[in-house]
């Protein structure tokens, strides 16, 4: 009985497809952050914000599984290659994954706040202040995490 081989995943491709999906999903959080910061920067319709800050909030969550997921996958992919933390590289990887680890637990009450800020908007409370407050600071620590992501990749 003859059978066809089995297709083997190209470990090169695989890795590729890998990374291609974490600049992906940072391009999603860093791009949607800046999206959501220019909408309630723009300071015209704090409704309207709140709605495109709602949206993005589930997009951030999605894209931030995706970017831990794949950022575990890279490192695992380097394996043994990966340099000691006391190298400049290295101290710049834990500089990076101690910035992803505060972005990640800053990341949870500022959807909790979007949340709340939805119930005080109907109620007719400004919510435009705090809406530029925790947007500008998400733009911050995603930027850095991304300048740091920068300076591991040269």
């Amino acid at each position: 009985m003859w059978t066809e081989p089995v297709p083997v995943l190209d470990p090169h491709a695989l890795h590729l497809a890998v990374r291609w999906a974490h600049v992906a999903a940072m391009a999603t959080a860093l791009g949607g952050a800046l999206l959501v910061a220019a909408v309630v920067f723009s300071r015209r319709d704090e409704r309207g914000s709140l709605v495109v800050a709602l949206v993005y909030e589930r997009l951030f969550w999605g894209a931030a599984g995706v970017l831990v997921m794949t950022g575990v996958g890279n490192l695992g992919a380097f394996g043994r290659a990966l340099l000691e933390p006391g190298t400049g590289w290295g101290t710049a990887l834990v500089v990076k994954l101690v910035a992803v680890g505060a972005l990640l637990a800053l990341s949870l009450p500022r959807s909790l706040m979007v949340l709340r800020l939805e119930r005080l908007s109907a109620d007719g409370t400004s919510i435009g202040a705090p809406l530029r407050s925790i947007y500008g600071t998400t733009v911050g620590l995603l930027a850095l995490v991304v300048l740091i992501a920068e300076v591991l990749a040269h």
